[in-house]
């Protein structure tokens, strides 16, 4: 395992098998979300990342959010 891709991907299996999280309890808003993929949000990032490393759907929410804003940022150039 040497790439930053093959850590992501395990990290992605072992957040879906510890932390699956279905009721989403603890779950940030939508927003706060989608302005962590946009790489603005500053104000809380540290308590959101701690909660996202511990909740598969908010994990999910979050990396669906990141390819949307790069497939908009692919189209804006």
């Amino acid at each position: 395992m040497g790439s930053e891709k093959e850590l992501l991907e395990a990290f992605e299996r072992v957040i879906h098998e510890d932390f699956p999280n279905p009721q989403r309890i603890g779950c940030p808003r939508g927003d706060a979300l989608l302005r962590l993929a946009e790489g603005s949000g500053h104000v809380q990032q540290t308590l959101l990342l701690a909660h996202i490393r511990q909740c598969t759907p908010c994990f999910d929410e979050l990396k669906e959010l990141r390819r949307k804003v790069g497939d908009q940022s692919r189209q804006d150039a």
